[in-house]
């Protein structure tokens, strides 16, 4: 899956984004001279992340009923795109887009740190499904997902290819039918071009599968 370009007003963190997932305290430093040659600072993002708990949860596992993703484990690189592109408005949630408001994170080091936090996180498999289409969505994840998203949808940080085991099978299934109707900006044509050809049974078989995997 290709990744949407940089924007400019967001150039200084193009390094980040090319980190990989790492333990908390420990995340990969950016290259050398970049505005995250220092390494994100986990501790300091668990400070920031209390802000995050009340909707993500204390374990960031977020809610069953799909409007709140489990964020635990997501790859760093991954959780730095997308709050960068909350705050530029290249993606649309209101609560979201109420919290980048607020407090904005104008210093980029506040987005490196709780990224730090939130990819060191355990992430069990969330399930939620109706334990009959997991076989189908298999299936389908092995012919239209695998060969990005990777065997067991763990995604890849140096790509920024998000972690898609264990997350809410509602939100799964959410964020592939808005997706396919346009209300995703930040995902690539090239993927919504892919999604595209899945009919109800095949997306609601793909989130259950997904939502059952545990890495």
């Amino acid at each position: 899956m290709a990744t949407k370009p940089v924007l400019p007003a967001a150039a200084a963190l193009a390094a980040v984004l090319a980190c990989a997932c790492v333990s908390p305290g420990s995340p990969e430093s950016a290259p050398p001279g970049s505005a995250h040659a220092a390494a994100a600072d986990a501790s300091k993002g668990a400070r920031i992340y209390a802000d995050c708990a009340g909707c993500h949860g204390a374990t960031a596992q977020g809610t069953a009923n799909g409007q709140v993703p489990a964020l635990a484990g997501q790859h760093y690189s991954v959780i730095v795109k997308q709050l960068l592109d909350y705050r530029e408005g290249e993606r649309w949630d209101a609560r979201m887009e109420s919290v980048m408001a607020e407090h904005r994170f104008d210093d980029d080091a506040q987005i490196a740190n709780v990224a730090a936090y939130i990819a060191g996180m355990r992430m069990p498999p969330a399930g939620g499904g109706s334990g009959i289409g997991a076989e189908h969505g298999a299936t389908v994840y092995a012919q239209h997902c695998a060969s990005c998203h990777g065997p067991r949808g763990e995604g890849d940080g140096e790509e920024v290819i998000p972690r898609l085991a264990g997350q809410q099978y509602m939100y799964l299934r959410r964020q592939l039918h808005d997706a396919v109707d346009g209300r995703r900006p930040n995902m690539p044509a090239d993927h919504v071009a892919l999604l595209a050809p899945l009919d109800v049974d095949d997306i609601d078989g793909l989130a259950e599968y997904l939502a059952e995997l545990a890495i």
